[in-house]
C-alpha cells in the first residue's frame, strides 16, 4: 500500500500547500525565544484543526510551512 496518499471515503489524495507568513515592514522580530514561542503556538493551532505541519522554517523577519490538509479545508481557512 502506499502510504504518500490519503484516502476517505472514495477519495485518494496529498493535499500540501507552503505558506509564508512575513512580519509588517520586514522587521527583524523573529529572535531567540520569540521565534520557539510562535512556531509552539503554530503546532498547538495545526494540533486542533488537524493539519500535519511537515516543514517548518523561521528567519528574523518571515516564516516558511509546509502543510497536508484534508479535501474538505480550504487554504484560506489554515491561513486565518
Amino acid at each position: 500500500m502506499d502510504n504518500r496518499y490519503n484516502r476517505h471515503n472514495r477519495r485518494k489524495y496529498s493535499l500540501k500547500v507552503h505558506i509564508v507568513l512575513v512580519t509588517k515592514y520586514r522587521k527583524k522580530l523573529l529572535k531567540g525565544s520569540i521565534a520557539d514561542d510562535v512556531k509552539q503556538k503554530i503546532f498547538d493551532i495545526a494540533n486542533t484543526h488537524g493539519y500535519e505541519i511537515i516543514a517548518m522554517e523561521t528567519d528574523k523577519d518571515h516564516m516558511h510551512f509546509l502543510i497536508s490538509y484534508d479535501t474538505t479545508d480550504r487554504v484560506c481557512d489554515i491561513v486565518k
